[in-house]
């Protein structure tokens, strides 16, 4: 099971390091939200992907 926590939290690393992605693109005075919208997605399935883990595996 260590290798399955490990890997979710490994997900949720990545997840917050998107949203700070995010936040950074969406400060530029120029915004690239062809960009932004990428991360987004990203995150949203990074964030699915945690969810799933957590419910297979309940501990």
């Amino acid at each position: 099971m260590e290798h399955a926590d490990t890997t979710t939290e490994n997900l949720r690393i990545r997840h917050a390091a998107l949203d700070a992605l995010i936040r950074e693109e969406e400060c530029h005075v120029w915004k690239n939200l062809i960009r932004i919208e990428q991360l987004k997605k990203e995150k949203l399935r990074q964030k699915d992907e945690i969810l799933r883990r957590i419910l297979q595996n309940p501990n």
